[in-house]
């Protein structure tokens, strides 16, 4: 009941919580929230040693130190992420686990997080129930979809591998869905998982004692590896944001650089503001590592161990390495990329348009993550971005000319050097609306910027496209063949 102490010190007026927050120059929410995450730990720990032996009490565990952290955090405001829960319960015991249910369940989720949005939101990066709340309208959409698939495999229906895996056959109890609600590791942020993994968890289905190394168990070593690299990360968001911020990209100063340095500027401001995010996927994963949730699979390799990366958010090595935007979505926020994957882009199949079902699939995230203008336009951002980038590719990658420069040692390094200063510029071009929200901020910074990315990618299937595909027939480049 650690939270609890902590709102009893408040109460009290001897929280140190203010002080920290002063020293630390953060907002006490926001401090709250990091001790919040960084108790999912500890927690882990304390369940493995003296919850985890009895069956019975598994599940009311993770109910009671949920709503402990929620508790501090929140307040009564917790409510809000409770009546939810209490509403798919109903909805699935009335209607029974079916398509009616899944339609329910997506309007009411989603139009509950938009009145809550309406209700709280500001221009600033607040701290409310509706953070929470966010994550835990996509879990209860993917429950409701995953008890319907349940109801399809009963029938004998054929499913896609990965729904075949989250798929549902019984309905989950009120207190199991309570705790996997206000499960302690993910209800703040993240990441999502689904109720399979959580029901096989506390089924005890993962292989917690089979794998030990140097006398210790393989997930507490791998757990241990994340909160470093957490923290790390942590350190690293709180230097970059000390150098660079948005303070200084809406001031007359920052017109007065040059249009290079801007851009740099803005570039390197957007990545090391992403490091907020990964800083606390990084410890949440740690702390979902220590309790045991985070089991995948291994290989069927000979002596390969488990891997532990089930709830992983954040692909370290692919992000940092990023050479396209490609990667950036193939590497960040990878729960919720799933989600938008499996729940709502293949399910829009029978739009019969891959195009049509990516702009609405990011139309819904953006709607989910809130009213404000600078969400649409990040997302737009994304869908314009992707779609030169494909066909650019997709067209160049056929030239000879385009193989032998990626061959080529000395020219494969040029390359990347300019196409990694490529996606850190624009990738802080696109993330600017998304930061500031209101359009009077992100029209003022992309004002100095020239609107730049607009005038490179917006006009790349009328323009540019054409183009280039003339210019190749022109200067007669070679295609590469089949045996090339």
């Amino acid at each position: 009941m650690f939270g609890l102490f902590l709102s009893i010190l408040s109460w009290v007026g001897l929280s140190p919580v203010p002080f920290l927050a002063n020293i630390l120059n953060t907002t006490e929410p926001a401090l709250r929230l990091l001790i919040s995450i960084l108790l999912g730990y500890p927690l882990g720990i304390i369940y493995h040693k003296y919850v985890r032996k009895y069956p019975e009490y598994r599940n009311l565990y993770f109910v009671i130190t949920g709503a402990d952290i929620a508790l501090y955090n929140f307040g009564k405001a917790i409510i809000h992420n409770t009546v939810p829960a209490l509403m798919i319960y109903f909805t699935t015991s009335m209607f029974g686990p079916g398509k009616l249910n899944v339609i329910i369940s997506f309007v009411f989720n989603m139009t509950y997080l938009i009145v809550g949005y309406i209700m709280t939101e500001s221009e600033n990066y607040d701290i409310t129930w509706t953070m929470p709340h966010c994550v835990l309208t996509l879990k209860l959409i993917a429950l409701s979809f995953d008890l319907w698939d349940g109801q399809k495999l009963l029938k004998g229906a054929e499913l896609s591998e990965n729904s075949k895996k989250t798929a549902l056959r019984e309905t989950p109890s009120l207190l199991e869905l309570i705790g996997f609600v206000y499960f302690p590791a993910c209800f703040l942020v993240g990441p999502i998982f689904s109720f399979k993994r959580y029901s096989d968890f506390l089924s005890e289905r993962f292989p917690f004692d089979k794998e030990i190394v140097n006398t210790k168990h393989i997930y507490e070593t791998k757990a241990m590896k994340r909160l470093i690299q957490g923290i790390a990360y942590l350190a690293a968001f709180q230097v970059g944001g000390s150098v660079f911020n948005v303070k200084y990209m809406l001031s007359d100063e920052f017109w007065e650089t040059s249009i290079f340095y801007r851009h740099f500027y803005c570039g390197l401001w957007a990545h090391f503001a992403l490091y907020k995010y990964i800083s606390c996927w990084l410890l949440t994963e740690a702390s979902c590592i220590r309790i045991g949730i985070s089991y995948n699979r291994a290989d069927e390799t000979p002596g390969k161990l488990s891997n532990w990366d089930g709830c992983s958010n954040i692909k370290l090595l692919c992000f940092e390495g990023a050479t396209k935007f490609q990667h950036y979505i193939d590497s960040f926020n990878c729960n919720t990329n799933h989600f938008a994957a499996e729940y709502i882009y293949k399910r829009l199949k029978f739009l019969g348009n891959r195009n049509l079902s990516q702009l609405f699939t990011l139309f819904f995230l953006a709607l989910w993550h809130g009213t404000r203008s600078g969400y649409y336009v990040t997302f737009f951002n994304e869908f314009i971005i992707i779609y030169m980038e494909k066909e650019f590719e997709s067209i160049i990658s056929k030239t000879a000319i385009y193989h032998e420069m990626w061959q080529n040692k000395f020219a494969r390094y040029i390359l990347y050097v300019i196409l990694k200063i490529y996606t850190i510029v624009f990738m802080g071009w696109s993330l600017v609306p998304f930061d500031v929200k209101v359009i009077s901020k992100w029209w003022s910074i992309y004002s100095s910027l020239y609107f730049s990315g607009f005038i490179i990618f917006l006009p790349w299937g009328f323009a540019y496209k054409p183009l280039l595909i003339w210019s190749l027939k022109y200067f007669n480049v070679r295609k590469v063949t089949k045996n090339e």
